[in-house]
């Protein structure tokens, strides 16, 4: 534990010294603040015809998720990639300090971040209390189900920071395969509408993310199956790059 703590307030001292965490801030609530103004445009003529808009009490966690594709990568790559080029990955690696420990710290660091950008989301919340009465319910739901899938979409883009050394490619590749997991539920329903088996339909859509998120949690609606999916994504996704930076050590 002492080494997790460590390695994670390493992590977390860099992440709050990196220009780069503060431009995804300000571009992230730059981005909710647009869209949030025509949110609130939208409730003003609805108004003024008598009718109004009920307040969304998902507006920023369901936006936040989408944009994961993008934030994910972006907080990951440099986390062993950037090492592994520098050559401080195999320094690391020599001192008494098991990968499962250096894997989890890195991780959580990341993971910590994200809770305050999701955190810093929350003034949304409270924002549209000025229009409506956002439903308590369904913010617990959509906030908890973000951290959870946040959690899950950091850890699938570190395995592969720890594939390559190149930055770059581990971001395009972080974004490539949240991008697929993102978009499995249309491809299910592509799979189902060509006749094949249901079976399959639906297994392509229990493997993605959105089905464990955008019609459940993000809706107030809280399964064990989903909570159960997104913690197994984050221990079998650490326990890939575990492995994988394990047969690095091995081999140097």
């Amino acid at each position: 534990m002492h080494s997790i703590l460590a390695v994670f307030r390493r992590e977390l001292a860099l992440y709050f010294r990196s220009p780069v965490a503060y431009a995804i801030a300000f571009a992230l609530l730059l981005f909710l603040g647009v869209l949030f103004n025509g949110f609130i445009a939208q409730a003003n003529a609805a108004l003024s015809f008598g009718s109004g808009i009920p307040a969304d009490a998902g507006f920023a966690p369901n936006l936040l998720t989408f944009l994961m594709f993008l934030i994910a990568p972006l907080l990951t790559m440099r986390l062993l990639a950037e090492e592994s080029r520098e050559g401080t990955l195999e320094v690391l690696m020599t001192l008494p300090l098991h990968e499962s420990s250096f894997i989890i710290g890195k991780f959580l660091a990341a993971w910590a971040y994200y809770t305050a950008l999701l955190l810093l989301s929350l003034v949304f919340y409270v924002l549209q209390s000025f229009i409506g009465v956002p439903d308590a319910g369904v913010a617990l739901g959509a906030y908890g189900g973000a951290w959870l899938y946040g959690g899950a979409v950091l850890a699938i883009t570190m395995i592969w920071s720890a594939v390559t050394e190149d930055q770059i490619v581990a971001a395009f590749l972080g974004s490539a395969t949240i991008l697929v997991l993102y978009l499995a539920e249309i491809a299910a329903i592509w799979i189902a509408g060509q006749g094949s088996s249901s079976l399959v339909a639906d297994f392509v859509r229990e493997l993605g993310l959105q089905a464990h998120f955008s019609v459940t949690l993000a809706q107030g609606i809280v399964r064990a199956e989903d909570v159960v999916y997104f913690i197994c994504v984050i221990i079998g996704a650490l326990f890939i790059t575990t492995r994988l930076v394990e047969t690095r050590r091995w081999r140097a």
